[in-house]
This record gives structure tokens, sequence and C-alpha cells, in this order.
């Protein structure tokens, strides 16, 4: 199991991604989703506007307190292909609270939707940051608690883990997921090359790849510290 957190401004455009909005017209047993439960919400898929009225109400707590940036969360949860024929939808729905209530993202309104687009069984979780008393969730933003939190559940349940970002094909990827996975296989081959310990060695390595790296640096010109990498490569839309 592994899980990816991302947040973004638009509980609609969110919701029309996980729902596929384009497959409305295809009958329920040939769409790629499934809503596999909502938390505090009534989502009836079969109502007109259901997507505008089931984003309303997951956004609603946000509307309680001064306007927060990005107040969307979406979470992806992974498994591996092997734990297929265990991944029912009531074990998943499992697994899923499970992780909500480790990673402390409670007493909030949630939409848990179910894709069957991949050969490895997956979901994604969007909620709302704001809780019901109008105050911001932390955890989202907390990378390490996310890892630790994938890492028992894995354990506990006798699970295998998902696949990271270091094993997977860029060559089966597209637009900016490919080059997102480019990058970090990229940087993390370079910085485990312990010939390179210098800021303009680590920039040119990168370079050689194909990929720029912007360096942002605090302090005095004599006391520079690295303080963040921003990095670019050209998206690949084929």
């Amino acid at each position: 199991m592994i899980g990816k957190i991302s947040h973004g401004n638009s509980f609609g455009g969110c919701l029309d991604y996980l729902t596929r909005v384009k497959q409305d017209k295809l009958p329920p047993d040939k769409r790629v989703w499934s809503i596999i439960d909502s938390d505090g919400v009534r989502i009836e898929t079969d109502t007109e506007g259901w997507r505008k009225m089931a984003a309303s109400d997951i956004k609603r707590p946000t509307l309680t307190r001064n306007k927060i940036k990005d107040p969307c969360g979406h979470i992806s949860l992974g498994f591996s292909p092997k734990d297929a024929l265990r991944m029912t939808d009531d074990f998943m729905l499992k697994i899923a609270h499970e992780y909500m209530e480790k990673m402390g993202i409670v007493d909030t309104p949630y939409v848990i939707v179910r894709h069957t687009d991949k050969k490895h069984p997956h979901c994604h979780i969007m909620f709302s940051r704001v809780d019901y008393n109008g105050k911001i969730i932390k955890p989202v933003t907390n990378f390490n608690r996310n890892r630790a939190v994938c890492a028992d559940i894995t354990k506990r349940h006798n699970l295998i883990m998902g696949n990271d970002s270091l094993s997977l094909d860029p060559e089966k990827l597209r637009g900016s997921e490919r080059s997102r996975v480019e990058i970090i296989q990229a940087a993390t081959e370079v910085l485990n090359d312990r010939s390179i310990n210098e800021w303009k060695i680590f920039r040119d390595a990168l370079a050689q790849r194909g990929i720029v790296a912007y360096g942002l640096f605090s302090g005095e010109d004599n006391d520079k510290k690295l303080k963040s990498i921003i990095f670019k490569k050209a998206v690949i839309l084929s």
C-alpha cells in the first residue's frame, strides 16, 4: 500500500476528475469508477447536478472561517496487484477509513471513489481540509506521517507495499506525471552517487539528464545555505 497526498483549490474540478465526468453516458458497469463511501455527505449519482451538490457539501466547512489556500484535499491509496483478490470494496473501505483515522483527518466530510482503470487496485479520497469546527487539518501536508501510516497498515494487514516513484516505468506514463517520475528517479540516482558532493556538480549531472535545477538559497554571500530546489523538465504529451 502506498498513499499520495495533494491539495488544490477546486472541489468541483477534483470531483469531476475522480468520477470521470466524460463517462456519464456509459452504463454504471462500463465506468472505471464507483463511489464506495461518503462520510457526512449523501450522494445520489443518478440525480441531475449531483456533482455540484456533492462538491458544495464537502466544501461547506471551509465557509465557516477565513479562506485558506488549497482547501480541497486529495489522497490516492494504491495497492499491489498481488493483493487484488483481497481488495473487495468492503476491505478497501476499511483500509481507507483506518488510514484517515491514523492521519488525523477526521470530523470532516469526504468521499471515497474506487477506480478500476489500472492493474493495481486503488481508490481516491477527496475531503475538506477544514473540519466541522473550522480548524485546518494540518496532517494532510505531513508526508513523513503518510509514509509511516502506510507502512504500519501494510504490515498489520499483511499487504504488499505499493510501487513508489522509484519503481515505476516512466515510459508507461504521460504528461506531467511522467516528468515528475523522471525527475524523482534522476535526482535519486544523482544523489546516490557519492562523487557528487557540490551543488554545481549536482546541477550539471541533472542537466545531462534533461532536468534543470534551480537552487533557492538563504543567508549571506559567505554563508549561503541551500533552502530548496525547483526542478523543471519538458512535459511529454505523447
